[in-house]
């Protein structure tokens, strides 16, 4: 009985390593492959519908609000390896224009508590702006079926490009789309 409780525990402890080896490369090629993914932006001019998100403390913040700026708004969650995996990304593009009076960053965590992305943020040394969001907050237009889902919004309030999927934000281009809503007239 004995031998048979030690062939079972080290049957299980092999089994936890092996897992957490294929989550880890994983992880790395999954990073890899976003890195190395210029976002490929689609250019639409859609109307935004407004979204509703929350501060760590709890104060409810609206989409409308900053009407007027440029916005790059991404949905995530802690739990999408590709949304993890593109953050020091979006992190240099935030860091270029983080001092822009012209341009704002939201980024929003569905499915995930304050402490959680709180946590996330610390472990991973992240100055953006976190929010987080519940589902029936998101408006149906802004469901998609792959995370993260990014939007870049001109100043008079409308969607001008959208992205599904991780990508490489510190790509010259998005910087080059950026400037270029910064320009146009509201």
């Amino acid at each position: 009985m004995k031998r048979a409780w030690k062939w079972i525990g080290g049957t299980f402890i092999v089994l936890c390593v092996l897992v957490a080896l294929a989550g880890f490369l994983l992880f790395h090629v999954v990073r890899r492959n976003v890195e190395s993914r210029s976002p490929g932006l689609i250019a639409v001019s859609l109307p935004a519908p407004d979204l509703a998100f929350q501060t760590f403390d709890g104060h409810e913040r609206h989409l409308s609000d900053y009407k007027g700026k440029v916005i790059f708004l991404d949905l995530w969650g802690t739990w999408c390896i590709q949304c993890v995996a593109e953050m020091p990304t979006v992190q240099a593009l935030y860091d270029r224009y983080k001092n822009d009076p012209e341009v704002v960053f939201l980024i929003v965590s569905r499915l995930d508590t304050p402490q959680r992305v709180e946590h996330y943020a610390r472990l991973g040394h992240y100055s953006l702006p976190f929010f987080v969001t519940r589902d029936e907050d998101i408006p149906p237009s802004m469901y998609f079926h792959q995370y993260p889902a990014t939007f870049l919004y001109s100043k008079d309030g409308r969607i001008a490009a959208q992205h599904a999927g991780g990508a490489d934000w510190n790509d010259p281009s998005v910087s080059a789309f950026i400037d270029g809503l910064k320009s146009r007239a509201k």
